[in-house]
This record gives structure tokens, C-alpha cells and sequence, in this order.
């Protein structure tokens, strides 16, 4: 049995991809003929490589290559193998600290041509045993008989010899891939059975989705690494330690779910029993597992960048909302849901327009009519330089203190000192050899983590920001060093550290890619420039330019629009979250007091 997991490709469902390469062995990537390697093609092979997952590459759209460029065979052949080329460059530089060698080629069975609208493929293995040549292909399209090609050259046969021919089982998988996503030891009772995909070791699952159904309500979907789960088996959640007993244990065959009794390791299962289980979560199926840890977190190439507020039309569905929205994040940890305390507005955070324009339809589809408003950009907080505070910042009881340092990101830290690291890149580092209670180690933790949540320039959140504790001393006794006492001593003196330093706005820059006929290379060199954006490379082919640059996210909302505008419709473009960057000085000002006003803090 083959579990297949489709993905989208705009970089908006990066997140997808991410998750559901936990839950595989191995991929077919999908490269269109036209368009080539784009920048999204690139990151997911290198995500895939990083989890352990062997690629095989499928060609898509060959047809649009005969019927609308019209290349001749010699042209098309050159036009493959540049792709080909290109996949492996990346695969290449993906695997220089490995010993995998996943390079693919026409020669070893690893690359399939077609096109999947027209329902025919092959590989030069599957088209040399039907006596077929490429000229052949082309002259039926010549002679309009397409449908000749899904006869001669079934898509499936060849896809499917691929995945089963090159792609490795679970058993064989699992051996080499726990060691890089499970960071157990690998000798230990837990370890052996994850290695060998033991289906009578204890049940261990990666969860990598949550469907939310009316009938059944939250279905865990994950990978089954170890053991086999059944219906009633007692399930713990790693980390909330929390305990549930399955009601229901299914198998997913296309769209429809199959309630069985059970099933083995190397499976993909749907769990149903729990409303707590978040992607991501780890879950197994007794406690006191020998060896037992979570598996590594899933690491995310992108964050949330774009805001938009979404109210219900009608105020009953409030409460239905609200719970849609906790059901929404804990499926996707790429959307970010709050409510802002000073307007009341419920803000849903993701990665791109397209993002959040598919959870409110998610939204609609459960039949709660909403009003969302236009994006927002989200942006960071951070710091300009390092400064040392000259002087201890007190409680507010007068009875502790502490002196620290701001960096923006601090580089070069040794581990044993980092105290807290959160998603947003900024830490809190310990540079003292004072003794600290567990208690009151929580609390400055929990302090740092309430001046990282909002700045004090504009209340956004603090990205990129290093705070170092250079000196600390409590008091001896517990009720002076309570935990509100030292929340608040590290957030003043944080807040002061960064008034200090001075204080600027980070704005969230996509990378794009951009490939156009010729003609058009200086008009989408303008519209890049227009947007605040740069051009870092360009290179020709024969018809086709390809253009790389960056723009910030906040001048990309109507890139589409003016993109078909000025090249006539003939733009293939693509963006990803690159980086954050400093804003201009001038535009912070406008900024800043655009996010005042909104959040009611002028």
C-alpha cells in the first residue's frame, strides 16, 4: 500500500509541505516545463533532504512546450536538461553535510516527463518499451490525437514504478531518518523500535495535521512510526503530557476515511478521541516509554507576515467563531490567531494573502458568514546597537535587581547560557554564575517573554533582539521575590535597555522570481523598483528572461494586479519569505503612527 500526501506549491502552504514531509519517505517534485526552477521548488527540495526524504522529480506540462512555445525536440531536450541540472544543483548543495547521494537522472529511473492535464507520462525506461520516440509525441499533437497518449503512455504506470522502483519503505526509511528527526538515543528500547519500524514496539505517532469534521469533530492525522494503534488504546500528547483514549482509528484512501481496527507502523492514521492533539505534537501509547522523547520540532522556512481582522456578520456566531479559530491554529501552526485588547478586533495572522483568503472561506464553509478586513503587514521591534546598562533596574519592591545588555541578535552564544529562545529569533542569555531558584529562573523567563510579546515603540512584537543578563541579585526571602516582582524588574529593564540602544521597525521582505518573455525585462525591472524592491540577478534564455530581486511584503498585496498589467498577462512570478530588514527611516515615522492609530495608543 502507497500513502500519498498532496501538497500545494505557493509558497503561502509552505507550512503544509513542511509538516507532511514529516509524515513521508519520499517525494515526487513537480517542476512545470515552462516555468522551471522556481525559488519555492528549491526551498522544498532542501526541506526535503534536511528530513531525510528521497526526491524523484516528475516534468510537468511537457504539452506547453510543443503546443505554445512550439520548441523542436532539440530545443525541448535542452530545455529538460537544464532543469534536470538544476534540481540537482540544489540537491547537491542540500546534501553537502550528508552522505546521501539523491542526485536524479533519466539514467537511474528517477525522472518522469508528461503532462498531467492530457493524462499521459513516462520515463526513458517506460517509452523505450512502447517503441516510441519524442518525435512521436510531437506529431500527435500535430494530429490532434492527445488522447492516443493517455492509451499509449498512462500516467500512472510510470509515477507509480518510480515511487515503488527508487522511493524506500518505511522499514528501510526509518532506519536512516529517526537519527535526524528524533533526537532520543538512538540505542534505547524507544530508539530501536523507531529504527525499525517496529510494529510491535510501543506506539509512537508524529502528528502533521488536524482535520476539523462536523460528525467526528478533531481528527489527528500523523505518521505511524512504532508500535500499532487500535481502537481504545489509552494516548499520551507529548509535550502537554495530556491523556486521551481513541474512539476511533482510520485510513485515509483518497478523499473518503475508513474506520479499521487497527493499524501497523509505517502508516498514515487518523486518530479520533482528543481535542487537545495539535500538528506537531508528538503522542504515544503508554507512559514511561524507555528512551522516549518527542520528536525534533518541525522548523517552518517562513513565519506569519500578513494581518487581517475578521468579524462575524452576526453576533450570535461570535462564540462559533472564537472556536473555529482554536480548532484553525492548532491545524495549522502558520496561522496565528489574537484578539487585540484594545479594539477587540480578532486578528488572524499568516503566511500570505492567499493564506488567510483560504481560511475564511475554511470559515464559510462552516457556515459562519464573516467581514474581513484588508491585510495588515506585520512587523518587529529591534534594536539599532548593543548597549551595557550602566546601573541594577530594581523591582518594583526595591527588593531585587538586575543589570543586562541589548543586542540586536547576538551571534556566537554558548549553549549551556541560553535560558530561552523564542520563534520570533530573539533570546535571553545568562552571563552570571549567581544561583537562581527554579521559581525565580520561571519568572524572569516568563518577564522576558512579556516585553518580547510587545515593544515599547508601537506594541509590536520584538524579533531579532538578544537580551543578556550581565548581573543579578535577589532577595533571601521568597514572598520579596515574587514572581510578578521579577516579571516586571526584567521587562522595565529590558525597556529601558531598548530606549537606550534605540529603538527601530523590522519589515518582513519576500524574494521573488520572475520569469518573462524578453520583451518585457525592463517593464518588470520598473514594477519591481516601484515597490521599494531591488533586482539582484537577471539571466536570459533563448525567449525567456528570469528575474531575482526582493520586495518588502507591505508593497506586494497588489503585485498580481500590476504584474498581468504591464507584461500583458505573460508574467510567471513567484515570492517567499526571505528576511526581516530595517524600514527606512523616513517611512517608519508613517508607519509607526499608522500602527499607534490602529491600535487606539495615540
Amino acid at each position: 500500500m502507497v500513502n500519498l500526501v498532496d501538497t500545494p506549491g505557493h509558497v503561502d502552504f509552505s507550512g503544509k509541505v513542511t509538516r507532511a514531509l514529516r509524515a513521508i519517505d519520499g517525494a515526487v517534485v513537480v517542476v512545470d516545463a515552462v516555468e522551471g526552477v522556481m525559488a519555492q521548488t528549491e526551498s522544498v527540495i532542501r526541506s526535503a533532504i534536511k528530513e531525510r526524504v528521497k526526491p524523484v522529480l516528475f516534468i510537468n506540462k511537457i504539452d506547453r512546450l510543443i503546443r505554445e512555445l512550439k520548441l523542436s525536440p532539440k530545443q525541448i531536450q535542452e530545455r529538460l536538461s537544464q532543469i534536470i541540472q538544476d534540481v540537482n544543483k540544489i540537491i547537491t548543495f542540500a546534501s553537502e553535510n550528508s552522505s546521501v547521494n539523491w542526485k536524479v537522472g533519466t539514467d537511474t529511473n528517477t525522472v518522469a516527463f508528461g503532462s498531467a492535464l492530457h493524462k499521459w507520462a513516462f520515463t526513458v525506461e517506460s517509452i523505450q518499451k512502447v517503441n516510441l520516440q519524442f518525435q512521436d509525441i510531437i506529431e500527435k499533437y500535430q494530429r490532434d490525437a492527445i488522447e492516443d497518449l493517455s492509451q499509449l503512455l498512462p500516467i500512472h504506470e510510470p509515477i507509480l514504478n518510480m515511487i515503488l522502483g527508487q522511493l524506500p519503505s518505511p522499514k528501510s526509511a526509518q532506519n536512516d531518518r529517526v537519527q535526524y528527526i528524533w533526537k532520543g538515543k538512538i540505542n534505547s528500547p524507544a530508539g530501536k523500535a523507531l529504527r525499525s519500524c517496529d510494529s510491535e514496539g510501543p506506539l509512537i505517532v508524529s502528528v502533521t495535521k488536524i482535520i476539523t469534521e462536523s460528525k467526528h469533530g478533531l481528527i489527528a492525522v500523523g505518521r505511524l512510526f512504532s508500535g500499532t494503534i487500535r481502537r481504545g488504546t489509552q494516548i499520551q500528547i507529548f509535550p502537554s503530557n495530556k491523556l486521551f483514549k481513541t474512539q476511533r482509528v482510520t485510513l485515509f484512501m483518497g478523499s473518503r476515511q475508513v474506520v479499521i481496527p487497527s493499524l501497523t507502523a509505517g502508516n498514515i492514521c487518523g486518530i479520533i478521541g482528543s481535542e487537545e492533539v495539535r500538528a506537531g505534537d508528538t503522542i504515544t501509547g503508554q507512559q514511561n516509554i524507555q528512551g522516549m522523547v518527542p520528536f525534533e520540532e518541525i522548523t517552518y522556512l517562513s513565519e506569519p507576515v500578513v494581518t487581517i481582522a475578521i468579524e462575524p456578520k452576526q453576533t450570535k456566531d461570535l462564540p462559533r467563531l472564537l472556536s473555529f479559530f482554536k480548532n484553525l491554529t492548532k491545524g495549522d501552526p502558520n496561522l496565528v490567531f489574537l484578539v487585540n485588547e484594545q479594539t477587540g478586533e480578532n486578528l488572524l495572522s499568516g503566511l500570505g494573502l492567499l493564506h488567510l483568503e483560504i481560511a475564511v472561506k475554511d470559515i464559510e464553509k462552516a457556515g459562519i458568514q464573516v467581514y474581513a478586513s484588508d491585510p495588515i503587514v506585520l512587523y518587529r521591534e529591534t534594536v539599532r546597537s548593543h548597549i551595557t546598562l550602566d546601573k541594577h533596574h530594581m523591582s518594583p519592591n526595591g527588593k531585587n535587581s538586575i543589570r543586562i545588555s541589548v543586542y540586536p541578535q547576538k551571534e556566537m552564544i554558548k549553549k549551556e547560557n541560553i535560558w530561552q529562545k523564542d520563534s520570533r529569533g530573539n533570546i535571553l542569555i545568562n552571563f552570571t554564575d549567581t544561583i537562581i531558584t527554579p521559581t525565580a529562573k520561571d519568572a524572569i523567563i516568563a518577564g522576558f517573554e512579556w516585553a518580547m510579546e510587545r515593544g515599547p515603540l508601537c506594541a509590536e512584537p520584538v524579533g531579532l533582539t538578544s537580551i543578556q543578563i550581565e548581573d543579578i541579585m535577589l532577595s533571601s526571602e521568597p514572598a520579596e521575590r515574587s514572581r510578578v516582582e521579577l516579571m516586571s524588574m526584567i521587562r522595565e529593564a529590558i525597556f529601558v535597555g531598548f530606549n537606550k540602544a534605540g529603538i527601530t521597525l523590522l519589515e518582513p521582505i519576500y524574494s521573488i522570481q520572475v520569469i518573462v518573455p524578453n520583451d518585457f525585462h525592463k517593464e518588470t525591472d520598473k514594477v519591481i523598483m516601484s515597490k521599494r524592491g531591488q533586482v539582484d540577478d537577471v539571466e536570459f534564455t533563448r525567449d525567456w528572461v528570469t528575474i531575482t530581486g526582493s520586495l518588502p511584503v507591505g508593497e506586494s498585496f497588489d503585485l498580481a494586479d500590476t504584474l498581468r498589467s504591464k507584461t500583458s498577462g505573460k508574467a510567471i512570478w513567484q515570492t517567499k519569505f526571505a528576511r526581516w530588514q530595517v524600514v527606512p527611516e523616513q517611512r517608519a515615522v508613517s508607519i509607526i503612527s499608522e500602527i499607534k492609530k490602529r491600535r487606539g495608543l495615540q
